[in-house]
């Protein structure tokens, strides 16, 4: 007699932990592939560490630092992003068992949230999304813990945790928007009176400080750059909003994503404070951005902090969509076979850019060409030519290229942005020196475009070499990407 399936077989926390474990040894197999130009740029940050910078808030460049302190390797740049999963596992589970006192319920959740392609295996890259994910996660938390005890110095925690994720990305301040959408349907007026969260706001506000005064100090550079960055577009585009939805199935489960959508906004009209809650720290997150789609699409990884809760009303419609355990209905078959598919993909994109195991090229160079895992590929090359050609600066026009140069030679080559055609970088707060030739010999390297033109109008600051010389990055037989090197002549 055939064994039916069991839930609490499959979904315990025996397993969980293996599950977590398995994907941490997958995220640290994968880690020592090339560090990608955005990684590379944050890196720098954490060189010239500062209270704030042009792109972003500053977390992210404290997070490197604090792994970098005894090695730069790619895996050390990396770490705390693999930390960073593992805390939000132990929290969501901590978060399911307080809400349902479900293990089952608990591991399902921790499942399906390691099994998002981003989590997986992107989120090896460490990026501004790292620690604002893992701080929203953890005021999330603490919102929950002061709805179910209603013990109101829970606030300080909250305030403390959201001034975090404040200093890491600005987007967390959606998670006001959130807790006021609580506030709203569950009229929680009375915590207007609490004296605790206003200190909690004073925390907030004291962590955020860093970022003010920096601003403050640049003409508010960074502030006026992130708004034209998230609504810069003229013009209504609503094949934005397709293209943004897309998006996100594939960063949460393509399978998933448009019922857990359904299910989320329904809960917002629940009566059950739980389903509320749930819903309100997700589903008006991943719709705000419906709505700035409208004039720029916005960034895969922009929701990312909305999938913590995103995952539970995932978990519980999997779960409670049998009045038994020992079933295993149509739903629940969806489940399975959406995580078995999250897992394949992931598994396959990470050997790709591991060992660039799927030959594109067969089905179309131009694809080949245009595969993003290339970005993986190439700077250290480059930047093993440029020290063997005894550079001791270059110049490039972009600021990841120039800090991926920075990185693959350690800093043994000075690595400047010029571009006065384009928008501004940290690079441009540092600053280029009045006199280079101080420096020693200095190059000019680019992509060139398709009219072969050296790009921006560099010949009028500085006159550079007729002679040039052509390093190539060359991945699924095809040339990925093409850098010109040409000697400044001081």
């Amino acid at each position: 007699m055939t064994k039916k399936f069991s839930l609490q077989n499959f979904f315990n926390l025996k397993n969980t932990f293996i599950f977590v474990a398995f994907s941490v040894a997958w995220k640290i197999f994968i880690s020592s592939i090339a560090l990608h130009s955005d990684e590379a740029y944050y890196w720098l940050w954490s060189k010239h560490l500062a209270l704030s910078y042009y792109d972003h808030a500053p977390m992210v460049a404290y997070f490197i630092k604090l792994t970098t302190l005894f090695s730069d390797s790619e895996i050390a740049v990396r770490f705390s992003s693999i930390i960073a999963t593992v805390i939000l596992s132990i929290l969501l589970w901590k978060l399911v068992i307080k809400l349902f006192n479900s293990e089952v319920m608990a591991s399902a959740a921790v499942v399906i949230l390691h099994c998002m392609p981003i989590l997986f295996t992107a989120s090896i890259l460490i990026t501004p999304d790292t620690p604002v994910f893992l701080f929203l996660s953890i005021a999330t938390y603490y919102v929950w813990k002061l709805i179910d005890t209603e013990n109101q110095n829970y606030w300080y925690f909250i305030g403390l945790f959201f001034g975090l994720s404040m200093l890491s990305k600005y987007t967390a301040c959606l998670f006001i928007m959130s807790l006021g959408i609580y506030i709203l349907l569950t009229k929680k007026w009375a915590w207007f009176k609490s004296y605790q969260m206003y200190i909690a706001v004073i925390i907030s506000f004291i962590c955020f400080l860093p970022v003010i005064i920096w601003n403050y100090q640049h003409d508010w550079a960074s502030f006026s750059y992130q708004i034209g960055h998230g609504l810069s577009n003229k013009g209504i585009r609503f094949n934005y909003i397709f293209e943004y939805l897309g998006t996100q199935a594939l960063v949460f489960n393509i399978i998933l994503f448009f019922p857990i959508l359904y299910i989320g906004t329904k809960y917002l009209f629940s009566k059950d404070k739980k389903d509320i809650f749930l819903a309100a720290f997700s589903v008006p997150v991943i719709l705000f951005y419906v709505v700035t789609a409208l004039k720029r699409l916005p960034g895969g990884n922009w929701p990312i902090p909305a999938y913590f809760t995103f995952s539970i009303i995932a978990a519980k419609w999997f779960i409670t969509s049998s009045s038994s355990n020992t079933e295993f209905p149509v739903k629940q078959k969806l489940v399975i076979g959406a995580i078995i598919f999250n897992l394949f993909a992931s598994i396959l994109v990470g050997l790709h850019v591991k060992y660039t195991i799927i030959p594109i090229y067969k089905f179309s160079n131009r694809q080949a060409v245009a595969d993003a895992t290339n970005y993986f590929y190439g700077y250290k090359d480059l930047a093993e030519v440029l020290l063997a050609d005894g550079y001791n600066y270059v110049l490039t026009p972009e600021h990841q290229l120039s800090a991926s140069i920075a990185y693959y030679t350690k800093n043994r080559i000075k690595s400047l942005r010029y571009n006065n055609n384009s928008k501004k970088t940290q690079f441009e707060i540092w600053g280029i020196p009045k006199d280079l030739s101080s420096y020693g010999k200095g190059a000019f390297v680019y992509e060139p475009p398709e009219d072969g033109h050296i790009p921006t109008n560099i010949q009028s600051v500085f006159k550079l070499s007729e002679n040039f010389k052509t390093q190539e990055t060359v991945r699924n037989k095809n040339i990925a990407r093409s850098y010109r090197i040409r000697e400044i002549i001081n």
